[in-house]
This record gives C-alpha cells, sequence and structure tokens, in this order.
C-alpha cells in the first residue's frame, strides 16, 4: 500500500513540475495500484476464508470495485500497447538505441 502511495504521490510530483517522467510514473503508478488493489483484497479474502463472502463483511464489494481498476480505461496491457504504440511512431525513435549499436 505505501509503495503505490508514494509512486502515485510522484507521478503527481512530477505532473507538478512538468518532468518529462509524468506520463511514465502516472502509467506506473495506475498500473501498480490496480493491480496491488486486487492482490491486496484476494489475500486478505484468503485469511478471512469463508466468512468473507458474508453480506455483512465489505470485501465483496471492496473486491468487485479493485477489479474493476485493471480493466479501467482501456485495461493496463491496453495502456501500455498505446504507449508502444506511440513510441513506434515516433519520427525520432531509433530501434538500435538500447542495444548500443546506433
Amino acid at each position: 500500500m505505501e509503495a503505490a502511495r508514494y509512486l502515485s504521490w510522484r507521478a503527481c510530483h512530477a505532473l507538478d513540475t512538468q518532468s518529462p517522467a509524468a506520463e511514465e510514473l502516472s502509467v506506473q503508478a495506475k498500473i501498480f495500484g490496480s493491480e496491488a488493489a486486487v492482490r491486496v483484497i484476494t489475500d486478505l479474502m484468503r485469511v478471512v476464508g469463508i466468512d468473507s463472502y458474508d453480506h455483512e463483511a465489505p470485501f465483496g464489494r471492496l473486491l468487485q470495485d479493485a477489479l474493476a481498476l485493471p480493466i479501467f480505461d482501456g485495461g493496463n496491457l491496453g495502456i501500455r500497447r498505446r504507449q508502444l504504440h506511440t513510441m513506434l511512431k515516433s519520427s525520432d525513435y531509433d530501434p538500435l538505441t538500447a542495444s548500443g549499436a546506433a
């Protein structure tokens, strides 16, 4: 939870300061936070056991809400795919930059 909170804070700070890393930090915060929420609630339900499905316990509603987060805005994979397409279409993209052969 603290990692998701800190990553979100860093993304907000990057946006406020107009850092070039703001977009990537924002995407990382969304993906990490949404997947962590599902993982945490699922683990909590395993600890509580079958009682977590009781209507008086909030776990079912929390899980239902958390499951929507990774698919919101086209899904976490969709966000990464759109970023990759944008990068590949960029006029200054050089596929050999990372290999050191450029």
